[in-house]
């Protein structure tokens, strides 16, 4: 599993250090602790959406609740096509200072489609990512990212395992994107990435749980050597809301960056958390 994944002495000892530099005042607890509280937590919400249901049945039945009530179904479709495979990549340095064999790169950047120059990280074809995050002086947790796509269309898969003294907690998130950026001249300078992502989360430690997720990663890289990432996510642990969200900086060049940043989770009404600034690397394609 991913506990048998280790970087080389040196590498760690760099992430530490970044770590450190990032480090601000980080409260956690026991992951113990954390899935008790969200245990309980999951009992509550359980009874009391019995006990609404009891109050609903005893209306119903009254001469109050004799009328006709809306319906709680119903729904909407997306309308449209997306006619993304008629379409191929522009290529080309954004970067670099405008030429006459530029036009054509100028021109794709009205179309509404990605446009993607190998190395960079917004709208990659593949893209790989290693973290390492500092959440107290017992707890830490080892974070892989990947994102594969092409054109209007990515997958991204998240995998991080939390470890303290005494257990592991590993949430697992795999969505589907539809993203949208690139090469805007006419919009921002440098190249930016937004998307919308659909998926589900699996979270296993003692209790193994999964739910649907939602996610939109937002991406924005003024010059080539430097750019700042938002992606925020939400899902559910045992009926309990989950808010997952991750700042980061990045200074590199294209196909590899180090990153620094701050990962925030937090679960409703639940007073543990695991934040904690982070370090890591990325490489692009």
């Amino acid at each position: 599993m991913l506990a048998s994944v280790f970087l080389s002495a040196q590498v760690r000892v760099l992430l530490s250090v970044l770590v450190l530099l990032l480090a601000g005042e980080a409260v956690a607890g026991r992951l113990d602790d954390l899935e008790k509280e969200i245990s309980e937590k999951s009992s509550s919400k359980t009874e009391k959406k019995k006990s609404q249901s009891r109050t609903y049945d005893d209306a119903a039945n009254s001469s109050f609740g004799s009328g006709t009530y809306p319906s709680s179904g119903g729904g909407e479709s997306f309308l449209g096509e997306f006619w993304i495979w008629l379409f191929q990549y522009q290529y080309g340095d954004p970067f670099a200072s405008m030429s006459s064999d530029d036009e054509e790169w100028m021109d794709g950047g009205s179309s509404i489609y990605p446009q993607h120059m190998l190395g960079q990280a917004t709208a990659p074809y593949v893209r790989f990512d290693y973290n390492w995050q500092q959440i107290d002086s017992l707890t830490d947790a080892q974070d892989f990212r990947v994102e594969v796509g092409y054109k209007l269309a990515a997958f991204h898969g998240r995998m991080t395992r939390y470890t303290d003294d005494s257990s592991t907690l590993d949430i697992n998130q795999y969505y589907g994107i539809l993203r949208y950026g690139g090469y805007r001249p006419g919009f921002l300078p440098g190249t930016f990435e937004f998307g919308i992502g659909f998926g589900g989360v699996q979270i296993k430690g003692n209790t193994d749980d999964s739910s649907a997720a939602l996610t939109v990663p937002l991406k924005y890289y003024p010059a080539e050597w430097c750019g700042i990432e938002f992606r925020p996510a939400w899902y559910e642990w045992m009926n309990v809301s989950a808010r997952d969200y991750d700042l980061s900086i990045s200074l590199g060049h294209r196909f590899i960056q180090l990153r620094g940043g701050y990962r925030w989770l937090s679960f409703q009404e639940v007073d543990i958390n695991l934040d904690g600034p982070y370090a890591g690397i990325s490489v692009s394609f």
